[in-house]
């Protein structure tokens, strides 16, 4: 039931015996009538007899039924009111339990930055994007942390994704390693490289349009992508059964620390170096239906983005704790997390960022072709929910 109903009953419960309460000290107070006389003339004896018993059977009135109608009318008003109902259930909310939307989402729950704006929320748990990817497009999450490609896909599919802001452009990584021979994107032509991301991820989408755009590789022909999860990729490397592997964030980060790999290629720092602005792969979404019923919510939801982003401006040491919660115990760990991670927080939503979106998604929809994405959806991205 709303928060707001609850106020609006405990006020009016407290008016309402306030003055149940003087209302019955005043009666109290009326002083004892005095001793009947006779009354002369039956004019005055009637009238006695009829106002006495006025004041014996006046019915008194009783707060349970006033309160039991004032509760009704609320009732009905809270929920006939869709602003009102969103308050009375907890707001659903799909992460995937690492990386870089963990990180954020973190530091919101540990700061109750949501509570702090009156989001009643549910954290669902996801494993791969994939799953979470369906659950946003089946509008099974209400807000989740969605990959651009998969919720363009989703749009152009009728679903009715909704992009609404950023949170992080690529903190991954093609490694190789340390002595490879293999020093550019262009030296992978014909080589077996790993993806843990599979070939739908945003990440795959982004190297996908640098390889094409500035290798002319294209790597669904040119060479042989195996999916696989990060540690798996990297026995693959150690074996020689791969050339280099695309990793995700924790991985892209932890394994050159070990000083068995090195850096091939930064995705965020090649399409800065050669096109600008970074898009942003991991996205905040949700759906047209949730966002024209809950507008406000959405823009709540991004102020407590917004703290979260000066939260971690502000605390450097937030790092050494997040590389204690993901386990990242090698030297240099907490540093390369704060280096890598925090350049590619996403803080401002606006023209230019939004065109970065659009023309990665263009290039996108080039590489991967009609069958990963047929088209670049109408409102599929929106700036109107920025606080």
């Amino acid at each position: 039931m709303p928060a707001l109903f609850f106020r609006v009953f405990r006020d009016y419960c407290e008016r309402l015996f306030t003055t149940e309460t003087q209302s019955s000290q005043r009666l109290l107070s009326i002083p004892p009538s005095p001793r009947p006389q006779r009354l002369r003339g039956a004019m005055s004896v009637a009238s006695a007899e009829i106002a006495l018993p006025r004041l014996a059977t006046q019915k008194p009135e009783y707060p349970f039924f006033k309160i039991t109608s004032v509760l009704s009318i609320l009732w009905a008003l809270s929920w006939a009111s869709p602003g009102l109902a969103a308050e009375a259930r907890k707001i659903k909310i799909g992460v995937l339990q690492t990386g870089s939307q963990d990180f954020v989402h973190t530091v919101m729950e540990r700061q109750k930055l949501l509570q702090k704006y009156n989001i009643p929320y549910e954290r669902i748990g996801f494993l791969n994007p994939p799953a979470l990817h369906i659950m946003i497009a089946e509008k099974s999450v209400d807000i989740g942390y969605g990959g651009l490609t998969a919720m363009a896909r989703a749009r152009a599919e009728g679903k009715g994704t909704l992009v609404f802001f950023g949170i992080f452009s690529p903190v991954n990584a093609v490694l190789v390693l340390k002595d490879s021979p293999v020093k550019s994107l262009a030296d992978l032509r014909g080589k077996r490289v790993g993806n843990f991301g599979g070939p739908g991820s945003a990440t795959t989408s982004i190297i996908m349009a640098i390889a094409k755009r500035w290798y002319g590789l294209d790597l669904r022909r040119d060479l042989e992508l195996i999916t696989a999860p990060g540690p798996a990729l990297a026995g693959l490397l150690d074996r020689g059964d791969l050339a280099a592997a695309l990793m995700g964030t924790t991985e892209s980060l932890r394994f050159p620390l070990t000083g068995k790999y090195r850096v091939l290629m930064d995705l965020s720092a090649e399409w800065e170096k050669r096109a600008g602005r970074a898009p942003a792969h991991v996205t905040i979404a949700t759906n047209d239906d949730f966002a024209r019923a809950h507008p406000d919510i959405l823009k709540r939801y991004l102020r407590a983005y917004g703290d979260a982003v000066k939260y971690v401006r502000s605390h450097p040491n937030i790092w050494e704790e997040y590389a204690k919660q993901i386990r990242l115990t090698e030297p240099g760990a907490a540093a390369a997390l704060r280096d890598n991670m925090g350049p590619r927080i996403i803080e401002k939503w606006d023209a230019e960022q939004i065109k970065a979106q659009h023309d990665f998604l263009e290039v996108a929809r080039d590489i991967l072709g009609p069958k990963v994405l047929k088209e670049i959806p109408k409102g599929l991205i929106t700036d109107a929910y920025n606080p």
